[in-house]
């Protein structure tokens, strides 16, 4: 019975660890939409406002 209970336990630990993973990559997922999302917006407003500002400030950001 011992071999037994270990196999359930192997498996329902894999089982575990791919959920896990597979909810973390979705996550990440999401936030990297939002990040892009919210960066190009934030970009083009700078463009509109002031396509100069938005170069120096990418400029000094990379500094």
């Amino acid at each position: 019975e011992e071999p037994k209970g270990e196999k359930k336990d192997s498996k329902k630990i894999k089982k575990k660890s791919k959920k896990r993973s597979k909810s973390k990559k979705s996550k990440k997922t999401v936030e990297d939409t939002v990040a892009k999302g919210a960066a190009s917006s934030q970009m083009r407003e700078a463009d509109i406002i002031s396509p100069k500002d938005s170069l120096a400030n990418e400029v000094t950001a990379m500094d």
